[in-house]
C-alpha cells in the first residue's frame, strides 16, 4: 500500500478529505452513521487528521449547515468513538467535558495507536496496545526513508524534484496558500534545501536531543551547494551520510574522515548546516567538559528536529500546525521511551522547546518522557541553546558521563 493508495481514498493538497459524508463520522443521529463500521471510521480519521484535516472545523460545519443536527448528537458520536479507541464495550459516558476538550482526547487517544507503514507491506492499522511500538514499526512508518530517494548525489539545494516526507508538502501549499489569500505571506518554508529531521540516528543514540528546527541562511545553502559541486566524490559522502540518517542507518552525528585533495576537510564539515554545526560544536564543548573524546561523544548522540524544514520570515515550528513528518515523531519517541532496550537520555534544551514538543508528541507521550529518569529538562530560556555545564547542571553532566564511559 504505497503513498498513491492512501491518495486514491483520501485525496492529496486541498482536497484531502474524509471518503464519506462528514455526518457519517461525527453524528450519531443519522443513518450513515449507524451504517459507517466504527474501525473504518478510526482508520479514515487517523488518516485524515494527520495530514492536516480539522476535525472541529468539520464538526462546526455540521452544526452551521444542519440545523436540525444537535451538539449533543455529535458529543454523543465522539465519546462513541473515544470508548472503541480505549476498547470499552460500552459507549463512553458524558464525564462533563465540553465538545472541543473530548475531540482533543479522541484525537490524543486515537493517534497513539495509529500505525501507517509506508514501505507497502501492509495498509495502515490501530496497534493493540498504544504503548508498544517495535523498531519494525519505526522503520515501516519512516516515511524519511522514502523521501531519502529523492536526494541527487550532486546537489545539495534543490530547484526540482524537491524533499519531502510523504505528505508535508500538501500541508505546507495549504499552509502558503491559506496566507496568500489573507493578504498575509507570513513564514515561508523554502523548498530548494534538503530538510533535516534529525543529525545522527535516533535507533541507537545515547544521548537525544530535542531541538528546534534547521536555521536558514540562502546565501551560505546556495553557496554551499556550489562549492561542493567542484568536489563530486566529497559531495556524494555528504549525500550518503544524509540519506543513512533519513533511512535510520546512520552511525554518529560527526563522519570525521577526509579524502584525495579534501584530506583536510572532513565529511561532516562539508555538511554546511547552521544548525548541524552548532549542535557539533555543542557537543564538542560538552565532551571537554566532562574529559571524554569528543568522536565518542558525537558518536553517541543525535539531535532530532520539531520541524525538519527550513524557514524564512519566522522561527516558529508549529506554524503550518502538525505535519504528518510531526505526528510520526511521536511514533519514534514513543518507542525510544517505551520500547528500546537500551534507554537514552532525553535532553530538551530550553522551556520554549519543552513546549514545542508537549505539542508534538501530545500529553500521553510527552508525560512519559517527563516520567523517564533519563531526562534532562533545561527550564531556563537558554536562547543560546548551549549545552555548557552552566546550563545542564553537574548532576547531568556527570549523568552524560556515566552513560557514555560506562554505559549506566
Amino acid at each position: 500500500m504505497d503513498v498513491n493508495y492512501y491518495t486514491n481514498i483520501y485525496g492529496d493538497f486541498n482536497e484531502i478529505d474524509l471518503p464519506e459524508t462528514h455526518r457519517a463520522y461525527f453524528d450519531a443521529s443519522c443513518h450513515e452513521y449507524s451504517q459507517c463500521p466504527t474501525e473504518k471510521k478510526l482508520l479514515d480519521l487517523a488518516y485524515v487528521i494527520t495530514h492536516g484535516f480539522d476535525v472541529k472545523s468539520a464538526v462546526k460545519d455540521i452544526l452551521s449547515t444542519h440545523s436540525h443536527v444537535s451538539e449533543s448528537a455529535i458529543h454523543h458520536a465522539i465519546l462513541d468513538l473515544l470508548a472503541a479507541v480505549n476498547h470499552v464495550v460500552v459507549p463512553s459516558v458524558d464525564r462533563g467535558n465540553g465538545l472541543d476538550v473530548d475531540i482533543d482526547i479522541f484525537i490524543e487517544d486515537l493517534l497513539r495507536r495509529y500505525r501507517l507503514p509506508l514501505d507497502g507491506s501492509i495498509p495502515h492499522y490501530l496497534a493493540d496496545d498504544f504503548r508498544y511500538v517495535s523498531d519494525m514499526d519505526v522503520f515501516k512508518s519512516n516515511g524519511w526513508e522514502l523521501a531519502s530517494k529523492d536526494i541527487n548525489n550532486y546537489q545539495m539545494f534543490k530547484d526540482d524534484d524537491f524533499v519531502f516526507y510523504p505528505g508535508d508538502a500538501e500541508v505546507l501549499q495549504k499552509y502558503h496558500q491559506a496566507n496568500l489569500d489573507s493578504g498575509n505571506i507570513g513564514q515561508i518554508f523554502p523548498v530548494g534545501p534538503i530538510p533535516e529531521p534529525w543529525y545522527g540516528n535516533p535507533m541507537t543514540a545515547k544521548i537525544i536531543i530535542l531541538g528546534d528546527m534547521p536555521e536558514y541562511d540562502d546565501f551560505i545553502a546556495r553557496c554551499a551547494n556550489m562549492v561542493l559541486s567542484l568536489e563530486p566524490r566529497l559531495m556524494e559522502e555528504v549525500q550518503e551520510m544524509i540519506r543513512n540518517w533519513f533511512s535510520l542507518s546512520g552511525y554518529g552525528m560527526y563522519n570525521d574522515y577526509g579524502f584525495g585533495r579534501c584530506r583536510d576537510l572532513c565529511v561532516g564539515d562539508a555538511y554546511n548546516s547552521v544548525t548541524y554545526r552548532h549542535w557539533v560544536q555543542e557537543i564538542r564543548k560538552l565532551a571537554s567538559e566532562i574529559l571524554i573524546d569528543d568522536q565518542l561523544l558525537l558518536d553517541q548522540a543525535c539531535v532530532i528536529n520539531a520541524n525538519a524544514y527550513y524557514s524564512v520570515g519566522g522561527s516558529d515550528a508549529l506554524a503550518a500546525g502538525l505535519l504528518p513528518s510531526q505526528y510520526y515523531l511521536r511514533i519514534l519517541v514513543n518507542y525510544l521511551v517505551n520500547n528500546r532496550t537500551e534507554k537514552p537520555i532525553f535532553i530538551i534544551p530550553s522551556s520554549r522547546l519543552h513546549k514545542i514538543w508537549k505539542r508534538i508528541l501530545g500529553y500521553w507521550i510527552e508525560n512519559e518522557v517527563m516520567l523517564t529518569s533519563d531526562k534532562i529538562i533545561i527550564t531556563a530560556p537558554n536562547s543560546k541553546m548551549s549545552l555548557s555545564s552552566s546550563a545542564l547542571g553537574v548532576r547531568n553532566i556527570n549523568k552524560i558521563k556515566n552513560l557514555i564511559q560506562n554505559g549506566i
